[in-house]
């Protein structure tokens, strides 16, 4: 199967997370699919949340049938089923995370004395992954190719970002590759995974790496009713997974790039 790969990296990121916000602002420790999926959508011109929202508004004011509402912003319409891979780099996948403070004082925006908000953010620090979109049905005709392009050729319609517009993302080494099917039973997996995949009971760890163990509910999807994030459990470790584990779905999404292994979320 052919896949484009190349590098992510910033010199920060912030991924915000919903659920949390009465001290500060809290990160998802690596980028989200909903989240790439938007990144990718600003190289190649896709609209984003506002652009959906003014489409929807135009319909309300002049009163149109909702029949033509837009339920997702184009991005994630197009790039939904897109299958993508992600490999943390980093000490064991994990990257410092840092608490930022700033001031808003425009007056309005606290009613607290002399109408100054503090703002908290926890921000990654020099994040950098791996990532693979795969070259498959899950992303309608020409969409694959118009990546490919603009990504080998540094070319982007709007300025991609790690989460918010004071994190400018670095997009390095792009690559068009051909991934393969493992040959043999898999041991380890290199990136990203479903948390359904267990580690082998009587498993090892790889080489000889401390043992590392993260697992985060992440955005894997949104719903149709507010564009809510619907989450689901990954996990990235160097012990060894039980292959007894694992479904048909799990082994489908398995492939190879030289000895790495890789699994598309």
């Amino acid at each position: 199967m052919r896949a484009l790969r190349f590098e992510l990296q910033g010199e920060s990121a912030f991924f915000k997370k919903p659920d949390v916000n009465s001290y500060a602002y809290f990160t998802y420790s690596h980028i989200h699919k909903i989240a790439l999926f938007g990144l990718l959508g600003a190289v190649i011109g896709l609209g984003g949340y506002a652009q959906q929202y003014r489409y929807n508004q135009e319909l309300v004011k002049h009163e149109k049938d909702n029949s033509s509402k837009r339920i997702f912003p184009e991005f994630y319409e197009i790039l939904q089923h897109a299958w993508i891979s992600i490999v943390p780099h980093g000490d064991r996948g994990y990257f410092a995370k840092k608490i930022q403070i700033f001031n808003n004082t425009v007056g309005y925006a606290s009613l607290e004395e002399g109408g100054v908000l503090n703002v908290r953010e926890q921000w990654l620090e020099r994040p950098h992954w791996s990532v693979y979109v795969a070259d498959n049905s899950g992303l309608p005709d020409g969409v694959f190719d118009r990546l490919v392009d603009y990504i080998l050729n540094s070319k982007a319609e709007f300025m991609p970002y790690l989460g918010k517009n004071d994190h400018p993302a670095s997009i390095t080494s792009p690559v068009l590759i051909q991934l393969d099917r493992p040959e043999r039973e898999i041991r380890y997996i290199d990136s990203l995974r479903s948390a359904n995949i267990a580690p082998h009971p009587r498993g090892k760890i790889r080489g000889r790496e401390m043992q590392s163990y993260f697992k985060e509910y992440m955005p894997v999807a949104l719903n149709e009713e507010n564009n809510g994030y619907i989450n689901e459990q990954l996990v990235f470790t160097n012990h060894e997974v039980d292959p007894a584990s694992m479904s048909q779905h799990d082994l489908e999404r398995l492939y190879m790039d030289e000895r790495r292994t890789i699994y598309f979320i």
